[in-house]
């Protein structure tokens, strides 16, 4: 694919949003349908050992991708990368996922079959969807959730077996659709123009912290799931009873986010109302769930739809941070999950440490407190309500700018230089600050800034500022 001046679709898009609902609808065949497999050590009890070990693999992954960039640039370009890891997803859907134990080699494969392969998909996807603006991204990565929550609620109805073909399906039509798009080139999509932004210093160490906290934040909110994904377990049990009733919470959730999405007031902060929305449904599920079990409700049901809202809330901020901090969203991907899965992985050791104290209600009590105080830690004094607020305000305020740039672009037809000079200027910067930025001329400046105004029929900044206003209140 050649490279081009437009790099952000202005409008979510179907393909998209059909290829990473099969992801998603994967990942929940894979982490919550079946048996939950145990494994033996020591006279030691590892509940959860199938999750465990794919969580361990994804994070592995995820590790040496962004400790080695180049290496993972080379495996999102190779479609034979991507088909492989396809394959070795479709053959990890069909290992007997019964009751049971797992063996030291039925743990191995696990993490080669299904954890590694799982994380490059998800990292293909993280690159595909950051090529979308941070909110269309965000309508993608809401709908995409939504979508595989209803299918999988369907599914969960019919017998293991049936949704297991089903699952087997879902990683090849995910990579197929990521080969039709393009993954390996989609880098190269990048307008050229936003890679010479260099934003204040002081607004790139903000973001920076911002990002930090998230990720740290990311991880507490991973140990709190891994707690509740072993509260109440039982080996050969099912892994996660009522998950029907996760499902069905989860895609109500969808619908409200896209709803909030959709609303371009400027008063009403969409991503921070979708983290307000998940974190309290995960503290309704911490609350009641003693109550709640009792009437054959189940609390956990509750707090798992709203970690799996908020990872997809996490999703779209990855990619946020990847835009602000000019990063590729591949490598956002890597750090951010990175952090969330590790932290999940230690959610569920914890809880079976809280399991070898024995099954009281105690026990069981602890656990739950401990994950809802990891949860309510995390959005009190981590990563807040205010720091998401502040961030997806950067992230609108960026994506406005750059929407503006694409649509003068398209309409008046510049060329990648003058591409480049109009993304400066839309952004406030002189003439001369221009030209050192591009390490060229000021005449130079002077002369494209000229061209840019001839075909946009427009005489000076401030006009051409209102026409891309203009053409851009045109597109929405």
């Amino acid at each position: 694919m050649t490279e081009t001046t437009t790099s952000s679709h202005t409008a979510p898009s179907l393909r998209r949003i059909l290829g990473f609902s099969c992801y998603q609808g994967f990942i929940y065949a894979v982490f919550y349908i079946g048996a939950n497999q145990a494994f033996y050590i020591a006279g030691f009890t590892v509940e959860r050992a199938d999750l465990l070990a794919t969580l361990f693999g994804m994070v592995t992954a995820f590790s040496i991708m962004a400790l080695f960039p180049r290496l993972a640039d080379g495996i999102l370009k190779s479609d034979a990368a991507l088909a492989f890891s396809a394959a070795m997803l479709t053959a990890g859907a069909f290992m007997p996922r019964l009751s049971g134990a797992l063996d030291i080699v039925g743990i191995a494969l696990e993490a080669l079959l299904v954890g590694i392969p799982m994380a490059i998909m998800l990292v293909a996807w993280g690159r595909v969807l950051g090529l979308s603006a941070p909110r269309i991204a965000a309508c993608e990565i809401f709908a995409s959730t939504g979508i595989a929550a209803a299918v999988c609620f369907i599914a969960s109805f019919f017998s293991e077996s049936a949704f297991g073909v089903l699952a087997a399906a879902l990683p090849a039509t995910s990579a197929g659709i990521l080969l039709i798009t393009g993954v390996g080139s989609a880098a190269a999509q990048k307008t050229p123009a936003r890679s010479c932004d260099r934003r204040p210093l002081r607004e790139t160490s903000h973001t920076a912290a911002l990002s930090r906290r998230m990720l740290v934040g990311a991880a507490m909110f991973g140990l709190a799931a891994g707690l509740m994904e072993t509260f109440r377990s039982t080996p050969g049990a099912s892994s996660t009873p009522r998950l029907a009733a996760t499902l069905l919470i989860l895609s109500l959730f969808c619908v409200a986010a896209l709803q909030s999405l959709r609303t371009r007031d400027a008063q009403n902060n969409a991503f921070a109302n979708t983290y307000r929305i998940a974190v309290l449904v995960m503290m309704a599920g911490f609350l009641f769930a003693p109550a709640l079990y009792e009437y054959g409700v189940s609390g956990e049901a509750i707090v798992l739809a709203g970690c799996l809202g908020l990872t997809s809330a996490f999703v779209a901020l990855f990619i946020a941070v990847s835009v602000l901090r000019g990063i590729d969203s591949a490598i956002a991907f890597c750090r951010g999950f990175g952090a969330l899965y590790l932290g999940e992985a230690i959610g569920i050791i914890a809880g079976n440490v809280f399991d070898a104290f024995g099954a009281s209600a105690q026990v069981q009590h602890g656990m739950l407190a401990f994950a809802g105080l990891a949860a309510l830690i995390a959005y009190l004094f981590l990563f807040t309500e205010n720091d998401f607020r502040a961030l997806s305000a950067i992230v609108d305020a960026t994506s406005t700018i750059d929407a503006m740039h694409d649509a003068v672009i398209k309409q008046a037809g510049l060329s990648q230089r003058e591409s480049e000079v109009l993304a400066l200027a839309l952004r406030g910067r002189t003439n001369e600050r221009i030209a050192q930025e591009l390490v060229v001329a000021k005449s130079t400046v002077d002369t494209h800034l000229r061209r840019i105004y001839a075909k946009a029929d427009v005489h000076s900044r401030q006009e051409l500022i209102d026409y891309a206003e203009r053409l851009l209140q045109q597109r929405l």
